[in-house]
């Protein structure tokens, strides 16, 4: 089997309105047809001055939230990954208590199953 890995990544401002009003940011991944996929890591950093969260989806629904501290970082290896089948889409959404710049990596590891 070959393993390929795949970075979600971006370094953008956060316009915050709030913990329950989560805006998407340009940044998805699609599960190629012969492959598996699953997210093993999230890796942030916020300027944010509130508490900010960072929604992962799957297919519009939420597959994972990784809150993040006022003015933080962290890094969050997932201990339960989640296998995403062909077709899956991955997207990221955050919903902020405030403004500033938001550093997102994270780490997905595809697999090719044929």
């Amino acid at each position: 089997m070959a393993y390929t890995t795949v970075l979600l990544q971006t370094i953008t401002e956060v316009e915050g309105e709030g913990l329950n009003s989560p805006g998407a940011l340009d940044l998805s991944y699609t599960v190629p047809q012969g492959c598996t996929a699953g997210v093993q890591y999230v890796r942030a950093g916020s300027t944010v001055k509130g508490m900010l969260n960072i929604t992962l989806l799957q297919n519009g629904k939420v597959l994972r939230y990784v809150p993040v501290a006022a003015a933080s970082t962290t890094h969050v290896p997932l201990a339960i990954v989640d296998e995403l089948q062909p077709g899956a889409e991955v997207s990221v959404a955050v919903a902020a208590e405030g403004s500033g710049t938001l550093i997102l990596d994270v780490g997905i590891l595809e697999v090719n199953t044929s």
